[in-house]
């Protein structure tokens, strides 16, 4: 009964969205917008996932989706390089209005095999943020293998529950077993991988060693149905050659405001280190994981990189630091119609909104 009075009105917002997003494209907010707002001013499209599956929907964009968003970006705006915006910043006469940049985040194996094909079909270049310490290798990022574990946990929850000192840091293991007792599924894990985002690397993946300790001890299986989720350096080197560029998104993901200022020092400059050795490219260009930073971070990023991108919404202009450069997430649901085709009325909409969240006319 949920699911079904869930679904209409999922069904219902598309709708109402779709029709909304019609009526800004003809009714002339659109080209007011296009030539009075956006007119200076860069986009940066954010993309981290273009696959048909993954547990973060919020980070995915279907291959289909993916083809239509490129083909209509390709017709309807100059598409520039990262390099190109980078290189013209201080002239920015020579950067054509209304453009866009296409970046992707992590390197995951599907900005490889199923992204990249079509941006070199359509001559699109794009940037790729590499983190260095999954490439090659057969590692998940935290967030992916925390869902892997947490499945099997609510399976098991009364076993959990039932299991002191499941966790060596307390104050995790409270929040989980809290959660756990209070509610079910899928915003457990969502809400558990929110609540992380606070500490360190080191104590995140002490958590995640500590869950895979009490599965293993309770002999309680994680499914073993993964395939590999991050592109190797051989595959990397194929397309460096193609309009594609590489930038640097530290080695591990870590989140750098929670760090001590030595392990933000070695993640931004051993992350460049390993991407010039493995691939000979020079690497000027770095994206803050999860987009926080400050301006200690920024500093010790100006130091070795020519920019930097944040995960915040918005348009870049000549006045924009080019070490906080807005980006624009996008993913499945924000350009797409309730049949789940590319829209580009509700691709062109969720741009004019990411804008005014920007200009702080409406609150994110």
């Amino acid at each position: 009964m949920c699911t079904a009075m869930g679904e209409v009105l999922f069904n219902l917002k598309k709708s109402i969205m779709f029709i909304a997003a019609i009526i800004f494209y003809y009714s002339g907010i659109f080209v007011f917008y296009k030539r009075f707002v956006m007119n200076g001013k860069v986009t940066i499209l954010m993309f981290h996932r273009v696959t048909d599956t993954f547990f973060d929907v919020s980070l995915l964009v279907k291959r289909k989706t993916f083809e239509e968003c490129m083909k209509y970006i390709a017709q309807s705006y100059p598409v520039i390089s990262m390099d190109f915006l980078i290189q013209n910043f201080d002239e920015w006469k020579n950067i054509p209005d209304n453009s866009f940049v296409i970046t992707f985040d992590d390197g995951w194996i599907d900005s490889y095999n199923t992204a990249y094909p079509i941006l070199n079909q359509l001559k699109l270049p794009a940037t790729i943020y590499l983190t260095t310490g999954f490439v090659s290798s057969k590692c998940s990022y935290w967030q992916e293998e925390l869902n892997f574990l947490l499945i099997q946990i609510l399976a098991n929850k009364q076993v959990f529950l039932n299991t002191d000192n499941t966790i060596s840091t307390p104050e995790i293991s409270l929040k989980l077993r809290d959660l756990i007792s209070k509610s079910e599924g899928e915003p457990v894990i969502f809400k558990f991988i929110d609540y992380l985002k606070k500490f360190t690397h080191d104590k995140i993946s002490k958590t995640i060693s500590d869950l895979q300790a009490f599965l293993k001890e309770h002999s309680i299986k994680v499914s073993e149905d993964r395939h590999r989720s991050f592109a190797n350096w051989v595959e990397l080197n194929n397309i460096k050659d193609s309009n594609i560029s590489f930038g640097s998104h530290t080695v591990n993901h870590p989140i750098l405001t929670n760090e001590q200022t030595n392990v933000v020092k070695e993640e931004i400059s051993k992350s460049r280190e390993i991407i010039e050795k493995e691939t000979g490219r020079n690497i000027i260009h770095f994206c803050y994981p999860n987009g926080n930073y400050n301006d200690d971070i920024k500093g010790i990023v100006s130091k070795s990189y020519k920019s930097a991108c944040t995960t915040k919404g918005g348009f870049v202009s000549k006045e924009s630091d080019i070490y906080s450069l807005n980006r624009i997430g996008i993913n499945e649901e924000m350009i797409t119609d309730r049949r789940g085709n590319f829209s580009k009325y509700e691709f062109t909409l969720s741009i004019f909104i990411e804008s005014l969240k920007q200009e702080r006319i409406i609150v994110p």
